[in-house]
């Protein structure tokens, strides 16, 4: 015999969460950039990081005249003025000739040879010939009013001679120089170094260091290597 079961009820649905409901303040806020302004910003925005150089060295002959003071050890400081040629092998490695002419002198002597009358010094020109290698491992750009001016700091060392009878034996030097670019074929040079060698005057002989300080201008001519 059939038995009928009696239809289970179906539950109520619950009634809908008032604070789950959608409220204007949990919309996501829109965008104030539009996209074609995005577009555009990102065609004419280039990301910086690390720009090339303006004026390449490498395989470039720079011509140089200068002149400046040199502030001798034992001897009297005098005027120093010439010129240097240098060839750069690659951007930071270049190598160096360079030609001086300054005046030798010992000041000290002068009145004593005046008193005694004998002049145990002669003063005369001294031409100091250098052979160096350069090396730039600082590329910096500074500021010069509305201007950016490109610049590299370059170490120098080397050795040769100072002709003059009061030199004994061969010359060395050091020192550290900086270059200014003006343009792609002229740069402004200030060149701090130490000349070292053995100088003999008025029966002393003792080893010297001699600064040297110049300025100048170089002329950049490109050599096609």
């Amino acid at each position: 015999m059939a038995v009928a079961v009696p239809a289970a009820a179906q539950p109520k649905a619950p009634p809908p969460d008032v604070s789950a409901a959608a409220r204007p303040s949990d919309t996501p806020v829109p965008s104030c950039l539009d996209e074609s302004i995005v577009d555009e910003l990102g065609q004419t925005l280039q990301p910086r990081g690390v720009q090339k150089r303006e004026f390449q060295k490498r395989g470039q002959l720079e011509i140089l005249a200068r002149g400046g003071l040199f502030a001798g050890d034992l001897l009297s400081s005098s005027y120093v003025y010439g010129g240097a040629l240098a060839w750069f092998v690659t951007e930071d490695f270049g190598i160096e000739g360079s030609f001086d002419v300054t005046r030798v002198a010992l000041d000290l002597d002068r009145p004593l040879a005046d008193f005694t009358g004998d002049d145990r010094f002669e003063a005369g020109p001294g031409f100091l010939v250098l052979g160096n290698f350069l090396w730039s491992p600082v590329h910096a750009k500074m500021k010069m009013g509305e201007s950016i001016i490109h610049a590299d700091f370059l170490l120098t060392a080397g050795g040769g001679r100072l002709l003059h009878e009061s030199a004994q034996g061969m010359a060395f030097d050091g020192g550290l120089l900086l270059d200014l670019f003006l343009s792609q074929w002229f740069t402004i040079r200030f060149d701090l170094r130490d000349v070292v060698l053995v100088q003999e005057a008025v029966a002393e002989t003792r080893l010297t260091n001699n600064l040297m300080f110049t300025g100048g201008l170089a002329l950049w001519l490109p050599t096609g290597w």
